[in-house]
């Protein structure tokens, strides 16, 4: 294992909380060792989310885990596969089941860090943990014990890894642009003994002979030092103000379209519900056709009016997937402009 690796793994086993503080000495560290590439990757190590971290705990905490959640992933695409009605659905009732009692376990792995743990975070495990199940991508970088942010799927069925929803990191931007404020253009008063050109005549003003100073060098080149890294400090604040401001707009946002994500989650969740049941008594009625055809119809009937309900929630729920991935973006762009500019600050 590499220096790196090790580094990951001890931040990425902390708390969300210290990751930044932790992380930053980590590289100075580096760099104080002369191990400037390190640095740099330690540098670029991203924080998890709470939900993240909380997945982190979980893989940290049981070492069967990953095999428990590769296994029943495999099991619930292969009876997907072979069409298999009731392997299908003991197979779902183990993954709710499974995925109830790690989320459980995960609050309790939380407690003795003093992190709260909200209904929000509760629901992004829920969904990362379905997400690692339906799709092997997600299951194997769910399972790596470094995961930065949750991760959702929103259909139905197995995966198609490509189609598979992920909050990743956008682009990062090479530096924080910051203002530029034009300076104040000094106006030069008359050296002593000589009259303001505004209150002397205009005519036959006497010439005086002016005596320059002289002026130490050296004390001269500290004072154009002083300015300059005044003016760099001004900069420095502006920009690290700037990205403070513009962090907790983009947090805002996000918190935003995460409700409505959330809502549209809760929407699905029932949709399903609603289909599965009617397919069920679907199921049932087919048994006793000859006796219930009357209740064979109107469940079917039902059934097809709960798949357009729940193919109109899926398209709702993609919808505010993208709004919620784009306000993330939004949210990591400015945590890195902000990080940017305290690294800036701080090396001023």
């Amino acid at each position: 294992m590499s220096e790196l690796d090790d580094v990951a793994d001890e931040l990425y086993g902390g708390p969300p909380g210290v990751f930044i503080e932790h992380r930053d000495a980590a590289a100075k560290a580096a760099r104080a060792d002369g191990d400037r590439e390190l640095a740099k990757q330690i540098t670029e190590l991203r924080k998890p989310t709470v939900s993240a971290w909380l997945m982190n705990l979980l893989v940290r905490d049981d070492p069967g885990f990953a095999d428990q959640v590769v296994a029943l992933g495999e099991g619930l695409r292969d009876a997907e596969r072979s069409l298999d009605g009731p392997a299908l659905r003991e197979l779902s009732t183990q993954r709710r089941a499974l995925v109830r009692s790690l989320t459980a376990r995960a609050r309790k792995l939380a407690q003795p860090a003093g992190q709260r743990i909200g209904d929000s975070v509760t629901q992004e495990l829920d969904a990362t943990l379905t997400a690692a199940l339906a799709d092997p991508e997600v299951a194997r970088e769910v399972t790596s014990g470094r995961l930065t942010v949750a991760r959702e799927w929103s259909g139905f069925g197995s995966a198609d890894p490509s189609a598979t929803t992920t909050t990743g990191s956008g682009p990062r931007s090479s530096g924080t642009a910051t203002a530029r404020t034009e300076p104040k253009t000094r106006q030069k008063s008359a050296p002593a003994g000589q009259p303001d050109s505004g209150d002397a005549p205009t005519q036959q003003r006497p010439k005086l002979t002016l005596v320059k100073p002289a002026v130490d060098p050296e004390e001269a080149r500290r004072a154009r030092a002083h300015e300059r890294q005044q003016r760099l400090r001004d900069e420095a604040d502006r920009a690290l103000e700037a990205a403070d401001q513009a962090l907790a707009d983009a947090q805002r946002k996000h918190d935003a379209a995460q409700q409505v994500r959330d809502e549209s989650a809760a929407l699905l969740e029932r949709a399903e519900r609603a289909a599965q049941d009617a397919h069920e008594e679907e199921d049932d009625l087919v048994k006793t056709l000859a006796e219930v055809r009357r209740r064979l119809a109107a469940a079917g009937k039902a059934a097809t009016i709960a798949d357009k309900d729940v193919s109109q929630a899926q398209a709702n729920l993609r919808h505010d997937e993208k709004e919620t991935t784009t306000t993330e973006r939004e949210l990591q762009r400015a945590e890195r402009a902000r990080e940017a500019a305290a690294a800036r600050r701080e090396g001023l």
